[in-house]
C-alpha cells in the first residue's frame, strides 16, 4: 500500500462509502500536481478489485492492480502524438512501469519521458472511443470494472463530451476514477456529475519523510525546489544534476541586470524547453522567490543556503518588499499564458522586464 500522509481520512471515507453501497461509480479526486491523487486512486482501484472486497493489499487481485496489469483496470493518461494506434495503448509500458516507480507521478516527469522538444500532452477523441468499447466489453473477473483516468483537464474539447455520456450512462458494474491536477479546466457538467473528492496538499515534513535515507543536504535542495510537489522530487532525487536550478539561477540573474540582450538570449533557451518542463521551471520559481521573500522579510532561519548554483541568502536580497506583488503577479500571468497557449517567447520576455522592475523594487 502506498503511505497516504496528510489523506488517510479520505481513503477511509472511500472504503465506507463502497461498504455502504454508496460509493458513486464516478468519482473525482482532485490533488496538486505530484500529490497523493494517483496514489489514492491506485488504492481505491484495488479496493474494487480486491477479491476478498477489502483492498486487503495482499490477494492476486489487489498485487495485480499494484503493478498495474489487472484485465479490469482500465488506464487512461495524457499521450503525445505519433504513436500507431493515436492512443495510450502506445504507451502504457512505459506508464505502468513511471508510477509503479513513482507513484506520486507528475506531468512534467511523464513529459520527459515520452515527449521530444515541444509535443504537448492530451488526451485525444480516439483515447475516449477506446475506452466506450473496452468498457462495453464483459468484465474478465465478472465483479467490477474500473477505469483510471489521470489528467481529464488535457482532454481535448471534442472528446470531452464523449467522455460525459459515459459519466451520464453508466455501465453496469463500472466505476470511473478521475484524478485532476486543475479541476478549473473540466466541463462544469463533467464536475457535477462526479462524487468530488479533496486531496490535502502535503506539508513540508510529510514531504521529507518520503526520503528517510537521503542526507540533510539533498533533503533541503529537494524541498526548496518541489516541495509540495513530491512527484517531481522523487524524479529529481535520481539525478540531482538535472533538477532546472541553472536555468532559474541564470534566468534569474539575467532578469536582476536588465540587459535587452541576455534577456532575448535567456528568452530563447527557455522558449526550447519541452511545455510541462517550463511550467515546471515558473511554478518553481515563484515558489523559491516566495522562499527569498519571506527569508528578507521574516529573517527566517533556511536549512540550507547554499543549493549548488542558488544561494538563498544572496536571492533574498532581490526579493524586496516592495516589488514581492508584482514577481508573483508576473510570475502566475506568465504560467497561465502558456497553459493557454499563448505565444511562449512573448509572455517570457515581458516577465522578464517585469521581474527586472520588480527586483528593483519599482
Amino acid at each position: 500500500m502506498v503511505v497516504a500522509y496528510k489523506n488517510i481520512f479520505l481513503l477511509e471515507q472511500l472504503k465506507h462509502a463502497f461498504k455502504a453501497g454508496k460509493l458513486h461509480h464516478a468519482n473525482l479526486i482532485s490533488s496538486g500536481i505530484g500529490g497523493e491523487g494517483l496514489p489514492l486512486a491506485i488504492e481505491l482501484s484495488k479496493l474494487l478489485l480486491c477479491d476478498e472486497e477489502t483492498g486487503c493489499g495482499i490477494c492476486r487481485g489487489c498485487t495485480r492492480v499494484s503493478r498495474l496489469e489487472h484485465p479490469d483496470l482500465n488506464l487512461t493518461f495524457p499521450i503525445v502524438s505519433g504513436g500507431s494506434s493515436g492512443t495510450s495503448d502506445d504507451y502504457i509500458a512505459d506508464f505502468r512501469k513511471q508510477l509503479v516507480e513513482n507513484p506520486f507521478l507528475d506531468p512534467s516527469t511523464w513529459q520527459r519521458e515520452i515527449a521530444s522538444k515541444n509535443q504537448q500532452l492530451q488526451i485525444p477523441v480516439k483515447e475516449i472511443q477506446r475506452l466506450h468499447k473496452s468498457l462495453s466489453l464483459t468484465a474478465a473477473e465478472g465483479k467490477n470494472r474500473v477505469l483510471l483516468l489521470w489528467m481529464p483537464e488535457s482532454i481535448k474539447t471534442a472528446a470531452s463530451n464523449k467522455l460525459l455520456k459515459l459519466i451520464e450512462e453508466p455501465l453496469d458494474n463500472t466505476y470511473i476514477i478521475l484524478v485532476s491536477h486543475n479541476k478549473k479546466r473540466l466541463l462544469p457538467t463533467i464536475i457535477s456529475r462526479c462524487a468530488p473528492w479533496h486531496c490535502r496538499p502535503l506539508n513540508e515534513d510529510d514531504f521529507l519523510s518520503y526520503f528517510p535515507n537521503e542526507t540533510q543536504e539533498t533533503k533541503a535542495i529537494l524541498s526548496m525546489l518541489f516541495a509540495p510537489n513530491l512527484g517531481a522530487a522523487i524524479a529529481a532525487n535520481n539525478d540531482l544534476s538535472n533538477n532546472q536550478t541553472a536555468v532559474f539561477a541564470n534566468w534569474m540573474r539575467t532578469c536582476y541586470k536588465g540587459s535587452p540582450k541576455e534577456i532575448t538570449a535567456v528568452v530563447n533557451e527557455l522558449a526550447s524547453l519541452p511545455k510541462e518542463g517550463l511550467k515546471t521551471l515558473i511554478s518553481s520559481s515563484l515558489h523559491l522567490l516566495e522562499r527569498g521573500f519571506y527569508h528578507n522579510v521574516q529573517g527566517t532561519d533556511a536549512s540550507a543556503t547554499e543549493l549548488g548554483v542558488i544561494n538563498l541568502k544572496k536571492l533574498s536580497s532581490a526579493v524586496v518588499p516592495s516589488g514581492s506583488y508584482l514577481i508573483t503577479k508576473a510570475l502566475g500571468s506568465c504560467l497561465r499564458d502558456i497553459e493557454r497557449n499563448i505565444h511562449v517567447k512573448t509572455s517570457l520576455s515581458v516577465t522578464s522586464y517585469q521581474l527586472n522592475t520588480a527586483f528593483k523594487g519599482l
